[in-house]
């Protein structure tokens, strides 16, 4: 993989080329000091000036004129905390009006992304959903977000032909928002400019349609690809996201690098880069107009079972995480030490031990 595959993915190098098959969006460009506060690592402080549905800004900006300790605070102690909180806050005020401005202008609601990706693993802080209708709400997802952090400093780390630093275009993306369906999104892989592979997109879930319409479908994403997307895509090996609408037509939704980075789904890397599938129980093949078979169809199958979200693990703190999984040695022996010696001191007690009263 390359640079140059990675920057043809980025949404202003391919928005411009498929504004009629995909969603109305905004492009904004992210100031430096922006993108310093989204890679700050540490609590999650809003700007100055922006807050959350539900909150006014005298209640955003308030607190309880009382200090730890429950006694009042004086009039000094109030101003000096209060002009200390004030110098800590960031501020963004072009930035946030112009995303501000860029909501209304898309009907109030969008969905944000930077160049690459989107905060998905972060839904679960706003209502399990990436709907926006203000400023505050698209900076607290993008704040939130481990995806938008790869965004802003490891996306060319599979490049060969990266040596140095490299100058990322950043880029807010404020989409229009559109309920899509997920059952009607899928992915598309193309290798040397032909369709080796379509998957189900959101292949945890069985929907019956698809097995239904699997040889329709297969059909007509293979002619929109081929004739929408093949020969104005400037890579000859990408992916592509697209979405069937209800009125028969696709949505080009994304595009991604073909390689390790981009989630193969119902496929494996190691097939699609050899250009040979292996057969399984859960597709329809793919034909040209002369019924060669180019490449499959997968979907997934009746018996699937309930499987939890991709996503869960963003939910819980990242030393929970480092602990189940044992990828931080340090944590668990650290961890391990912890129980010894809080077993040490059980067994050295002499205070008697407090047990539930059994009922009679």
């Amino acid at each position: 993989m390359n640079k140059q595959e990675i920057l043809n993915c980025l949404f202003s190098n391919w928005y411009h080329l498929f504004r009629r098959h995909t969603i109305k969006s905004v492009v904004i460009p992210l100031p430096e000091d922006f993108v310093k506060y989204l890679q700050d690592d540490g609590t999650v402080v809003l700007p100055r000036g922006v807050v959350l549905p539900g909150a006014t800004r005298e209640e955003w900006d308030n607190e309880e004129e009382e200090g730890d300790s429950g006694e009042e605070r004086s009039e000094e102690e109030w101003e000096e905390n209060e002009d200390e909180e004030e110098g800590n806050t960031p501020e963004f005020t072009e930035l946030m009006e112009e995303i501000g401005k860029s909501i209304e202008n898309l009907s109030g609601k969008v969905f944000p992304k930077l160049g690459w990706s989107s905060p998905k693993d972060a839904a679960w802080i706003a209502n399990n959903s990436l709907l926006c209708n203000t400023a505050g709400e698209v900076v607290l997802l993008l704040k939130s977000s481990d995806f938008i952090i790869y965004d802003l400093t490891s996306v060319f780390k599979l490049c060969t032909d990266v040596e140095g630093g490299v100058n990322i275009p950043h880029q807010l993306v404020l989409r229009k928002w559109a309920n899509l369906v997920p059952g009607m999104e899928f992915r598309c892989f193309i290798r040397n400019k032909s369709l080796l592979g379509i998957s189900q997109r959101d292949y945890k879930q069985h929907y019956e349609y698809i097995i239904k319409d699997k040889d329709k479908l297969a059909e007509e994403i293979h002619n929109f690809i081929s004739d929408e997307i093949i020969d104005k895509f400037p890579s000859d090996s990408f992916v592509v996201d697209i979405y069937k609408k209800r009125d028969g037509h696709f949505w080009v939704i994304d595009f991604n690098p073909y390689g390790e980075m981009t989630e193969p789904l119902l496929f494996t890397w190691g097939g699609l880069s050899s250009g040979s599938l292996s057969t399984c129980d859960f597709y329809v093949d793919i034909k040209t107009a002369d019924d060669v078979i180019i490449g499959q169809f997968r979907y997934t199958p009746y018996d699937v079972t309930m499987q939890p979200s991709e996503h869960l693990r963003y939910r819980m703190p990242q030393d929970f995480v480092d602990l189940s999984t044992g990828s931080d040695a340090t944590k668990l022996i650290d961890f391990m030490r912890m129980k010894i010696q809080s077993d040490d001191v059980e067994e050295s007690s002499d205070d008697e031990q407090w047990t539930l009263p059994v009922n009679r």
